[in-house]
């Protein structure tokens, strides 16, 4: 490939000056790069400045551009610079991460006629551009085939395998029932009311549980424990990666209550710990193998499914190492760099 063809832009459609959440992005855009391709990754952020940043030991190049309208909740803000930036790079396609953002179909329509977009998915929200998308990375079959029907019939919607650290996870052996820290843990911001903690209330009368994740409801949530709960329950607050490892490898069981998902990193970093998870089939529909590495269930039998799981020390370990041994085979660094040969090949 030559010129524009190429070019491949990356863009992540949610305003933040930070990849530590990106990393799956940035290891694909490095395996594209040895491959050939010329890799530039572009975002949003709430300062006043282009700022540059070298990526994976320089590896890959990331521009952060200032939103013209940083106090726009996340999915309204645009950005003159980093149409401006993309213009100037000059890519033949653009992945945007993320769906439904204003960005998207703002900074497409800047862009030289002809250039292609495809999309980086989580949920399975609708996007203005996705008729005019050639290829579309998603969480797992299931939910590609249920949105994205057309390019995955086309072949042109493929699984991109989440980042996730095998070192730092550990060795991935459930913990032993005396050694358990909590029965259940859960990971996920406060300030979000689909994440739907409140679930999890009822299953504290019986199990001690952790909670992950700090955010601007926290302090009202833990108000609303009644005051019998309260000590069965520990808030571990905002940690820190590696304290989100250690919290995962001390849990027997994870629960998953959201209500509106792709395949939150949380529940592959659990499985990667030995720790089998339980989410509502009505949000996850695949990537967690159910019976195997943990539980999709109707929100009506989750109390059902926890309580079979905790009371079954054998089957519970049993779904861990099984949990441990997908994550391996189908998540992390060579995962994604097998994705990424597919990719290319897509990209023509």
């Amino acid at each position: 490939m030559s010129g524009s063809a190429s070019r491949l832009a990356i863009v992540m459609s949610h305003a933040q000056r930070s990849m530590g959440g990106a990393m799956r992005e940035a290891v694909l855009a490095r395996a594209l790069v040895a491959q050939g391709l010329d890799v530039r990754i572009f975002r949003l952020h709430g300062g006043t400045a282009l700022e540059e940043e070298p990526v994976l030991d320089g590896a890959v190049r990331a521009s952060f551009c200032p939103a013209d309208n940083p106090e726009a909740i996340p999915h309204r803000q645009v950005s003159a610079s980093l149409k401006a930036e993309l213009r100037a790079f000059a890519p033949g396609m653009v992945l945007y991460k993320g769906l439904g953002y204003r960005v998207n179909a703002d900074t497409q329509a800047a862009l030289e006629p002809g250039t292609r977009c495809g999309f980086i998915v989580g949920g399975g929200v609708t996007d203005p551009l996705l008729g005019q998308a050639t290829l579309v990375l998603g969480e797992y079959r299931e939910q590609l085939r249920q949105h994205f029907m057309p390019l995955w019939r086309a072949g042109q919607a493929l699984v991109l395998p989440k980042y996730v650290d095998l070192a730092e996870a550990g060795a991935g052996r459930p913990v032993p029932l005396a050694e358990a820290t909590c029965d259940i843990i859960n990971v996920g911001n406060f300030g979000d009311d689909r994440k739907n903690q409140a679930a999890l209330l009822p299953l504290a009368a019986r199990h001690r549980m952790t909670l992950v994740g700090g955010g601007t409801k926290l302090g009202e949530f833990r108000r609303s424990v009644p005051g019998r709960l309260r000590a069965k329950i520990t808030f571990a607050g905002r940690l820190p990666h590696a304290g989100v490892f250690a919290a995962l490898r001390g849990a027997r069981l994870m629960v998953h209550t959201s209500t509106m998902d792709g395949l939150p990193r949380a529940t592959v970093e659990a499985m990667a710990c030995g720790v089998p998870v339980i989410a509502y089939r009505s949000t996850i529909q695949g990537g967690i193998p159910h019976g195997g590495a943990g539980l999709l269930v109707a929100e009506a039998a989750l109390p059902h499914a926890v309580e079979m799981v905790l009371a079954d020390d054998e089957l519970r370990c049993r779904m861990g190492m099984n949990a441990r041994r997908h994550v391996e085979k189908h998540h992390g660094v060579p995962a994604i760099e097998t994705a990424a040969v597919e990719v290319l090949k897509l990209l023509g």
